[in-house]
């Protein structure tokens, strides 16, 4: 699904990603890297896999779309370095000429001197013309003129099915000054917002992106 802001071509991927064909850019939430290793350490039960299927879709959108850059927005990893951080290097020195930055998130916690190992630039925030503005989440202070993309809040949607089914959906969320990313990384939970009627929800089912009223 295509949408426009502000004269601005945003793509809404059903991999939880959006891509802004003008600026050549892939723009990514949330990812948590590492997430699962960080819990198995702490002791709790989780599924483990012998590929970390996050970057590999990652992967895949790169080949796809050929994006000159991509932006994280912010959690890109959960926690401390472990060994997902070794996999996203190898993944990310595959393409030597895509830029990688990340507007860095509360998660974010590995020194800065491990990114600039990986070739990836730490930024506060991205500008695009007529004042879009690409942060993890939204200042303490917003302004009136600008538009927000952001990620941070994992949003979700609650979709009645047949009968009493009822699925929890990830989802982009827009508002009037405010686009909201889902969460890139499959393994992290959602958010329920409080959706206002002037809102609109575009949510994730299957391989599609549909808008709901």
């Amino acid at each position: 699904m295509t949408i426009t802001i502000r004269g601005t071509e945003i793509q809404l991927l059903p991999q939880r990603a959006i891509y802004l064909p003008k600026y050549e850019l892939l723009v990514i939430a949330d990812m948590h890297l590492g997430k699962l290793v960080h819990f198995r350490k702490k002791g709790l039960f989780v599924p483990t896999s012998e590929w970390n299927e996050d970057l590999e879709i990652l992967q895949l959108l790169i080949r796809k779309y050929q994006p000159k850059e991509v932006l994280f927005l912010g959690d890109l990893f959960h926690s401390e370095i472990n060994s997902e951080y070794d996999d996203f290097l190898n993944s990310i020195t595959e393409y030597p000429n895509v830029k990688f930055t990340l507007t860095k998130g509360n998660h974010d916690i590995i020194p800065p001197e491990y990114f600039q190992k990986a070739q990836v630039e730490i930024i506060e925030e991205k500008i695009l013309a007529n004042n879009i503005v690409l942060r993890h989440q939204l200042p303490k202070r917003t302004q009136e003129d600008i538009f927000y993309i952001i990620g941070h809040i994992h949003p979700g949607y609650i979709f009645q099915g047949r009968g009493r089914q009822f699925y929890r959906l990830p989802c982009f969320h827009q508002s009037e000054n405010m686009l909201t990313l889902p969460a890139f990384g499959k393994h992290t939970g959602l958010f329920i917002p409080e959706f206002m009627l002037e809102d609109s929800k575009y949510v994730i089912i299957n391989e599609e992106v549909i808008q709901m009223k």
